[in-house]
């Protein structure tokens, strides 16, 4: 195999669809240790209370994503992304610079999810305008952990220098910089694309075929197992002795080391089958995902576990998509699938906070090994071995 042919062929197609699905859409999500963290530390709260503010913002970004996920096709995904940037920016900002209680800082926190939930929706649905989604899917995964390497330990600094607050305005300037690439974002969908996929005639464009329902599920299973852990990854970092600059540097390696992840489906991709690749990404990360949850003040096995989960979480995560932008070149489903792992985020925090206040980590370990049970099976039984490209 060539270099030049496991390199992006649409450069600003890639920017922004990155841009506006992780760089802003998910933004939150992936910042969401350091957020909770510097939330506890700085107003004093609970695990419940954060976990009760992480799943109202979910909330918001599930509710926008949904609604819009069925008119992405309809040429006006501009506008929206500029709405999108407006909101996240504005409530950010008021987050960070006005002293809130609890009540009015999830009140906040709910519109900022609306906006990022718009952003979430054209992102995604801007892979189905990829030539080859799959590939396009890998890189745009390259791009997220790449980000993630300079932007966490930015944010732990700021997190340690200035609390909750300073992160919030770090977030609101990380989407004024995202929101440059608006310029390549493509209002619709690419009509060339569509054409060949309804040539082809295949049966799960519709967002109630049973395939569609079965990556919608996943997803869904996808995005709550990985949220437990991740919620309080922060604290378990702490639990085993580390300090905020430490942990911000162990984010930092890990996605350094997890680009290996999706650079390595774009090789695996050529020799393996969808249903192969999904399912075992899917369960080696539900493994890891368990190791580092259930850790217990070890540093090593913490280190170790979340570096290993997020190489094979960002497979995953870049597979599903990618099936996702093949079935339907309209974008409508890989933008339902953005708001179906947003609902896994969304009922996740409260869930996993409760659980911890309840039983400790133990009860949030045995949580991810009943999810990723349940993923296996609707791989297994709802996901073909191959399925068919166009474009």
């Amino acid at each position: 195999m060539k270099i030049k042919e496991v390199l992006p062929e649409q450069w600003g197609l890639l920017y922004a669809a990155f841009a506006f699905s992780q760089g802003i859409g998910l933004l939150s999500y992936w910042a969401l240790p350091l957020v909770a963290g510097s939330l506890v530390t700085g107003l004093g709260l609970s695990a419940t209370e954060v976990g009760m503010i992480g799943t109202i913002e979910g909330s918001g970004l599930f509710i926008s994503s949904l609604l819009l996920a069925n008119f992405v096709d309809r040429g006006y995904r501009k506008r929206v992304a500029i709405i999108s940037v407006a909101v996240v920016v504005i409530a950010n900002l008021l987050c960070g610079i006005v002293n809130m209680e609890l009540i009015p800082l999830a009140i906040m926190r709910f519109i900022t999810g609306l906006g990022a939930g718009l952003a979430l929706a054209v992102g995604n649905a801007t892979i189905a305008n990829a030539r080859d989604t799959e590939k396009f899917s890998g890189h745009l995964t390259v791009m997220v952990v790449l980000f993630m390497v300079v932007i966490m330990p930015a944010l732990s600094r700021i997190s340690e220098a200035s609390g909750y607050q300073g992160v919030f305005l770090g977030l609101a300037a990380t989407v004024l910089i995202g929101a440059i690439s608006i310029i390549f974002l493509p209002d619709g969908p690419d009509s060339s694309l569509v054409h060949d996929g309804e040539v082809d005639s295949r049966p799960a464009t519709s967002l109630l075929s049973g395939l569609s329902i079965a990556v919608l599920l996943i997803m869904l299973m996808f995005g709550a197992r990985g949220t437990l852990p991740w919620l309080v990854a922060e604290q378990l970092g702490t639990d085993a002795g580390m300090s905020l600059p430490e942990i911000g540097n162990l984010f930092s390696v890990m996605y350094a080391v997890s680009t290996l992840g999706p650079i390595s489906l774009l090789f695996i991709a050529r020799v393996a089958g969808v249903r192969a690749i999904l399912f075992w990404s899917l369960a080696v990360a539900g493994f890891f995902n368990w190791l580092f949850t259930v850790s217990a003040g070890n540093a090593v096995q913490f280190s170790v576990g979340i570096v290993a989960w997020a190489t094979f979480f960002f497979i995953a995560f870049a597979q599903v998509n990618a099936i996702a932008a093949q079935l339907d070149r309209t974008g409508r489903l890989a933008s339902a699938v953005g708001s179906a792992f947003i609902g896994g985020i969304t009922i996740a925090p409260f869930i996993g906070g409760s659980l911890v206040d309840a039983g400790g980590y133990t009860w949030l370990g045995s949580a991810e090994i009943a999810l990723t049970v349940l993923i296996a099976i609707v791989v297994l039984f709802g996901i073909p071995r191959h399925i068919k490209k166009t474009g």
